[in-house]
């Protein structure tokens, strides 16, 4: 009797699982692929110059701060070092241009890819464990809302590449603790390095490479030291090293409407302001709704150690911390998940330094995972499910199956429909604001995306824009009723009723409350500028130009201004004086020696105005008029090669 031939299956559970996980990744986030640019994407997409220059930028990104952008108030905000994150976008550049469609689908592939990497490095951790467990804790990971915040939004990018690159680190260092190949301490350093690279925060891996090695591998003293000083030598080389060799200094002011606790010098405060921040996370992993996209000031107020959420705090988090102690030594999942939780959630508590904005839904994206193992081993425990069972039975599976969807489903539709609130700036603010009456920051920067939205619309003085100009000064108003020396808020009122409303007074009145609260506002005195300029107050005007140019000496407008108002007050030699200092710093600037002509010729001398007109020319050969006034000119004076020269000249064509 001939045996019957065992096949094999086509797919392995493995591949299956994969198949699976990435699938799941496209209907959690495949809508935003649609999505245009949105809340701070400006520092790493179509604003960024470096990005901008696609390869070629790399190089200087790799010596330049991660931030480089004008702040609201006009100064410069230089912070940050975050190379990784803005390869990956000057490499896009260079392929598909400024796509932000591209881009979301790259933040989408980048996030399966977590997923993959999550569940590869789990499946070896828990071998001992019945196959649906990983599973299990990835599919409830990768549907928490919470994660829209990083996956939604192209800037948050860094995170997704510090979780991706931490965890390739790991898979590495567990496979030279296991097998002690040098090559994969190696590889397992350069990931970390990749890792940090794309965000600093990414140190807290420090503490979480021991951890995973004890709770599931035996000990080993010296591979650990190894492993673990290794690490630690990449993080003091990255932090460092750039800093001395080639970083310039990083410039960025700290403001109350971000996180009180900066400028709060009682530490206590700080511990049991960071307790309340600590239920703030706990709540959002339990329930995470409404998800929001900035808070600050004063959604979370600082808080003493009576108020009922810290004690809450207190004891909640002491109880589980009691629990991980107690159980280390037995080295339970739950023990391990509950100090992964307070590992990675630790740098983000304020209780040490705070962080900008006091709390964000991104800080949770590793916290995420300690929630899902717990999840994945309660749900064995209300299936009565061994989890130590590599196999059960049907009914055991389809029960843990079935409990899991209960929280899956609900999980996987707030998330879709959190991802098209992330379309764009506009389209996000308006749907969080009505959660966030206490942050005086998310009032502004409403106010500040309804601004810039009638400006790029030429909408100010149209019917359609009118319901926005008023919801913008009423949110301007509510950010400053929030925080009173709200100085960017008091000025943007001013360019509101300078602008719009053509109101001087009341405009002169909001620039001066701006620069009393904070005598550095350069963008104040660049509007008062304007603002007696605008109203022919020449003398004032060019007191306020002259303040601002004490902060951007090298402002070509202001300068071409000063000019112009002074030719205006017949002061020709202190028009052509101001233009030529334009020259000194701008030796090939085209407007300037443009402007010098036109003081000249209405001065009656044609002849040093043509000398001037044809430097203009030769700089900007692009300019029409200019060109055919050249012609006309030349022609009268019956020089036809000149004017035969202007009449052919165009922008590709320089002398």
């Amino acid at each position: 009797m001939s045996k019957k031939r065992v096949t094999k299956p086509v797919l392995t559970w493995k591949t299956w699982a994969f198949f699976m996980i990435v699938a799941f990744a496209f209907i959690l986030y495949g809508n935003t692929i649609p999505n245009n640019y949105s809340l701070d994407d400006v520092y790493v997409t179509d604003n960024n110059p470096q990005v901008n220059e696609g390869i070629s930028g790399i190089p200087e990104i790799f010596t330049s701060l991660y931030a480089n952008v004008q702040a609201d108030d006009g100064s410069d905000m230089r912070f940050g070092y975050r190379p990784i994150v803005k390869t990956t976008f000057a490499i896009e550049n260079e392929v598909f241009g400024n796509a932000p469609h591209v881009s979301h689908f790259i933040n989408l592939v980048l996030y399966a890819l977590v997923l993959l990497v999550l569940f590869q490095l789990l499946s070896k951790l828990l071998k001992d464990y019945n196959r649906l467990f990983p599973l299990l804790v990835v599919l409830i990971f990768a549907a928490h809302p919470v994660h829209t915040e990083v996956v939604s939004s192209l800037k948050n990018r860094d995170e997704l590449l510090a979780f991706l690159f931490a965890f390739l680190a790991l898979g590495a260092f567990l496979k030279y603790y296991d097998f002690r190949k040098l090559k994969q301490l190696l590889i397992g350093l350069l990931f970390f390095l990749l890792a940090y690279l794309s965000k600093a925060s990414a140190m807290v891996y420090l503490a979480v490479f021991p951890l995973v090695l004890y709770f599931f591998r035996d000990v080993n003293v010296r591979r650990l030291v190894l492993i673990t000083a290794g690490a630690l030598v990449i993080v003091i080389i990255a932090r460092f090293v750039p800093r001395m060799l080639f970083l310039p200094s990083p410039e960025r002011e700290t403001l109350l409407i971000e996180n009180p606790l900066l400028f709060e010098n009682n530490k206590w405060l700080h511990i049991s302001t960071g307790f309340s921040v600590l239920l703030f996370y706990l709540g959002k992993l339990l329930y995470p709704h409404p998800l929001l996209f900035y808070y600050g000031y004063n959604e979370l107020p600082i808080v003493n150690f009576a108020q009922p959420e810290v004690i809450i705090s207190i004891v909640i988090h002491l109880a589980l911390l009691a629990y991980a102690i107690y159980t280390i030594r037995k080295k339970k999942l739950l023990s391990f998940a509950i100090l992964f939780y307070f590992i990675t959630i630790s740098i983000y508590a304020n209780m040490v330094k705070p962080v900008m904005g006091i709390v964000a839904e991104r800080f949770l994206f590793a916290p995420v995972l300690a929630l899902s193992i717990g999840v994945v081993y309660l749900l064995f425990r209300i299936a009565k499910s061994n989890p130590f069972h590599k196999y059960l039975k049907e009914k055991k599976e389809y029960a843990l199956i079935g409990l899991s969807l209960i929280i899956l489903i609900p999980a996987t539709v707030k998330t879709i429909a959190r991802n098209t609130d992330w379309k764009d700036q506009l389209t996000l603010i308006q749907s969080d604001i009505s959660h966030l009456d206490k942050s005086a920051k998310a009032n502004f920067l409403y106010g500040l995306t309804l601004k810039n939205n009638v400006v790029t619309n030429k909408t100010y003085n149209k019917k359609e824009g009118q319901p926005k100009i008023q919801l913008m000064v009423k949110h301007f108003k509510r950010a400053i009723e929030i925080y009173p020396d709200y100085f960017q808020a008091w000025n943007q009122l001013g360019e509101i009723y300078m602008v719009v409303k053509d109101n001087y007074p009341m405009a002169r009145k909001l620039f001066n409350k701006a620069i009393n609260i904070n005598p550095d506002l350069q963008k104040a005195y660049y509007n008062l500028g304007y603002l007696n300029h605008t109203h022919k107050k020449y003398q004032k005007a060019e007191k306020y130009y002259k303040k601002y140019l004490e902060f951007r000496p090298e402002h070509v407008g202001v300068h071409s201004r000063i000019s112009k108002m002074a030719f205006k007050q017949d002061s020709l030699e202190k028009a052509l004086r101001w233009n030529k200092k334009i020259l000194e710093f701008q030796p090939d600037n085209a407007e300037a020696y443009f402007n010098m002509g036109n003081f000249l010729l209405q001065s009656g001398d044609t002849t040093k105005a043509v000398t001037y007109f044809e430097k203009a020319a030769r700089l900007n050969p692009g300019n029409k008029q200019l060109n055919k006034n050249l012609y006309r000119h030349f022609k009268k004076k019956g020089n036809m090669k000149k004017a035969n020269y202007y009449l052919n000249l165009g922008p590709d064509k320089k002398e």
